[in-house]
């Protein structure tokens, strides 16, 4: 944000089709098993085939990538505002990470499985002792993180495919017996993910919480902090300010071709994958993260074209909603949940990968657009509302 009330667009805009995208990927672990994903019912016929292609190749690894660069913005823009205020950052910044930490834990345990907050909050702290590195040491540590986080996946997967084939048979068959008896441990959990109560769905989310981290690190975490680092890059360049920077065509041109070829057999090869703990998953997996970076860049120079010339009604629309992101998220995963889980609907296996993607699609938009609708009446999203309480206390404003 500016000096004063006025808003950057290009954030906010930035956020709001993250916001699309994650509520598409996660629909997946919401209506099916997290193990296998789709399954193969579930992925018959042309229009389910092609939206999880679609779905994989646009937005998987490349939604929570944008999320991350607007939270490394985000640091940016509380750092201005602290010093506006002459407040004491640490403390306040502080105090806002412990809020979504216990906010992400009570995501994960109620409502949602697959919590980022959680992940952010962790990885935020160690993205303020960064703060004070230049935006081209920023970046450049970003860039290796995300390496990084490549290698970890390629090295896993090649790991895992020398065990899959490794020619003792009585290795292989103890081996497969292990896959065979997670696997049936994992579908009778889809027996709770359809039929349990709320209170079923809580305590299998809080039992499996733990068994999720080491996944968190090995796909996903170390880029987040990287993306974060590069997003508090660009808010100190002035990028984000600026969305008639040379940059922006570079990524539109580019970057984004590059970004989509990759991203399009990845995904390919993804959806071949019988489970998602397989040495075919973690390879599809490793080049979506490879492809990231310039999808990710290349969405963000489309939407920054956006933000050229005056604002009209829609693009207005969308940037206020964007601008109440973790109301829309949270909303996200309340609703799909009420959908899926059997408390609510019970959907869950019972639909086809289409028509989850299509209530997903729905699930995005109607957030949006009651974010949106809800900033006309208040400053701020019900959810930041409570946060910025939370980090202030009683000197607060809504």
């Amino acid at each position: 944000m500016r000096e004063g009330s006025k808003r950057d667009v290009l954030p906010d805009l930035l956020r709001a089709w993250a916001l699309i995208g994650i509520v598409l990927v996660n629909v997946e672990i919401f209506a099916s098993n997290m193990m296998t994903g789709y399954p193969d019912a579930a992925l018959a016929g042309t229009a389910s085939q092609t939206a999880a292609l679609l779905v994989s190749a646009v937005f998987l690894l490349k939604s929570y990538s944008l999320f991350s660069l607007m939270f490394g913005a985000g640091l940016g823009y509380q750092i201005e505002a602290a010093e506006r205020a002459r407040a004491n950052f640490k403390a306040r910044y502080f105090r806002r990470i412990t809020g979504l930490l216990i906010l992400g834990l009570l995501h994960a345990i109620f409502f949602f499985i697959g919590d980022i907050l959680v992940t952010y909050a962790l990885l935020g702290s160690v993205l303020f002792f960064l703060r004070n590195e230049t935006p081209k040491m920023l970046f450049r540590i970003g860039i290796i993180l995300i390496a990084v986080q490549f290698s970890l996946l390629l090295l896993g997967a090649s790991s895992l495919f020398l065990v899959e084939n490794i020619p003792d048979p009585t290795f292989q068959e103890e081996f497969q017996a292990g896959l065979t008896q997670a696997r049936l441990a994992s579908e009778k959990s889809n027996i709770v993910w359809s039929e349990g109560s709320f209170g079923d769905v809580a305590l299998l989310r809080l039992q499996t919480l733990p068994t999720l981290l080491p996944s968190f690190i090995m796909v996903q975490a170390i880029a987040a902090l990287g993306f974060f680092l590069i997003g508090l890059s660009w808010q100190r360049t002035g990028l984000l300010q600026d969305p008639h920077a040379p940059f922006w065509k570079t990524a539109r041109w580019v970057l984004l071709p590059l970004g989509l070829v990759a991203s399009f057999a990845g995904a390919a090869l993804y959806l071949k994958a019988e489970t998602r703990d397989s040495s075919t998953a973690l390879f599809a997996l490793a080049i979506l993260l490879a492809a990231s970076p310039f999808s990710t860049f290349g969405y963000a120079g489309w939407i920054a074209k956006l933000c050229e010339g005056p604002q009209g009604p829609v693009r207005r629309f969308l940037a206020r909603g964007g601008s109440a992101t973790l109301s829309a998220y949270l909303m996200q995963s309340l609703i799909l949940s009420l959908v899926f889980c059997g408390y609510g609907l019970g959907l869950f296996g019972k639909v086809t990968a289409f028509q989850a993607i299509a209530i997903a699609l729905i699930t995005g938009l109607f957030t949006l657009s009651f974010c949106s609708i809800w900033l006309l009446r208040f400053k701020r999203g019900p959810m930041e509302i409570l946060l910025r309480r939370w980090t202030y206390g009683r000197t607060a404003s809504g």
